[in-house]
């Protein structure tokens, strides 16, 4: 056991290539504050999965460098390992809206979060299918636009097109292309401790933290230690109403127009008669057989499932 340095799994593809050119700097800060390290770079996910298995039984702290699904991936064999390790994280990727929860949304505030070792327990989400579980997140899983936006930034990426890297054009670009294409709204039936609603929703995100979307406070009252998920349920609206909710969601305001409903429980059932694909924290979620198409599925919170450094 490698106990008195900490380990550095770094996604350098994280943030389209923006975590890569970050390194330098990232290990002048670690240098600067003092924190012992080894660096681990990761060739692809399958990699990390690897590394973060492996190390996870050679050091008590685990430390993931890149975007909210490079620590997505980091917890979840952490989690299905049971590993007895803390988990720190350097927010390098295209949201970051994990790292912005736990106010460590800089480099600087990152790499100083590590010498200082302040630590928490958090809950965790879960999906599961079959009572199988598909994938642990740490901050929030949703059904329908988020899905769609996440795959339009990725096959704008492919394309070689210069706006992906740009966020928000990104997702603009998404959402007006799900609107135009009748991808939205999904019939959808969510059942949860709060009893059971039915509609054609625009999005269902079930969150552990209150951020979605770079930023912006999609279930402003979230904690993620308060054994629950914060679910937020958009109905059937045009894009140009989207945008309004969207931009007013910026500061949370969202939560009062009449077409958005939230609600709070330790787990949520969704299911439809037209299959759905879900995305968590930027990652499209794929079954062992690599399917992504689902018609019933559960989001559920673990308790105290994690413990973080902040």
């Amino acid at each position: 056991m490698h106990t008195d340095k900490v380990a550095i799994l770094f996604n350098p593809s994280a943030g389209k290539g923006k975590a890569l050119r970050k390194k330098n700097q990232m290990e002048e800060l670690l240098q600067k504050y003092d924190v012992p390290y080894d660096l681990f770079i990761t060739q692809s996910e399958d990699d990390l999965k690897i590394l973060a298995g492996e190390k996870s039984e050679g050091y008590k702290t685990l430390v993931g460098v890149g975007g909210d699904s490079t620590f997505n991936i980091i917890i979840d064999e952490i989690v299905k390992r049971s590993a007895d390790v803390t988990f720190g994280m350097i927010g390098l990727g295209s949201s970051n809206d994990v790292v912005k929860e736990f106010g460590i949304d800089s480099l600087d505030k990152a790499c100083l979060a590590l010498k200082k070792k302040r630590t928490k327990r958090i809950d965790l989400g879960c999906i599961v299918e079959d009572n199988f579980v598909l994938r642990h997140y740490i901050g929030q899983a949703n059904v329908g636009l988020g899905v769609f936006v996440s795959k339009h930034a990725e096959d704008m990426a492919s394309r070689g097109s210069k706006w992906a890297r740009l966020q928000t054009v990104a997702g603009v670009s998404g959402i007006h292309d799900a609107h135009r294409s009748q991808k939205v709204p999904l019939p959808l039936k969510i059942v949860s401790e709060k009893g059971e609603i039915h509609g054609q929703f625009i999005l269902a995100s079930f969150n552990n933290i209150r951020y979605w979307a770079t930023g912006r406070l999609l279930c402003p009252e979230a904690l993620p230690d308060d054994g629950k998920l914060d679910g937020c349920l958009i109905d059937n609206c045009s894009f140009s109403r989207f945008a309004h909710i969207a931009l007013m969601a910026k500061k949370g305001n969202h939560i009062k127009v009449r077409e958005v409903e939230t609600l709070r429980s330790s787990w949520f059932t969704v299911s439809s008669d037209k299959a759905f694909e879900i995305q968590t924290d930027g990652e499209i979620v794929h079954r062992p057989d690599s399917s992504t198409q689902f018609r019933t599925v559960q989001f559920r919170i673990l308790p105290q499932a994690l413990t973080i450094i902040y």
